[in-house]
């Protein structure tokens, strides 16, 4: 289980570096043609990080979320995936409301 906590706002500050640590947080979700990612950090690290395939991830403590790393220690903890539920919300089936 992943755990969200958002930062306090603090509306007295409007520095540079104030609006890079925010974008950082709100850097959610990143895709590409070879990664799904969450969760960014400063240093380039992932919250979790998924291969093209769906069959090596990679998490690292992100910024955003306050997690710890979902396998290993420290930056950068590879892992393989031997099993990925996808859900998915539809509206209809072969045309039909469901």
């Amino acid at each position: 289980c992943w755990k969200w906590r958002p930062e306090p706002e603090d509306k007295g500050s409007n520095s540079l570096e104030d609006f890079a640590q925010d974008a950082i947080l709100h850097q959610f979700m990143v895709s590409r043609e070879n990664f799904i990612s969450m969760g960014g950090n400063p240093d380039g690290s992932c919250g979790l990080r998924l291969d093209e395939d769906l069959t090596t991830g990679e998490s690292s403590a992100a910024v955003g979320f306050g997690n710890e790393p979902l396998h290993g220690v420290g930056r950068g903890s590879v892992f393989s995936i031997g099993l990925l539920e996808v859900y998915g919300l539809v509206r209809q089936i072969d045309g039909k409301s469901v």
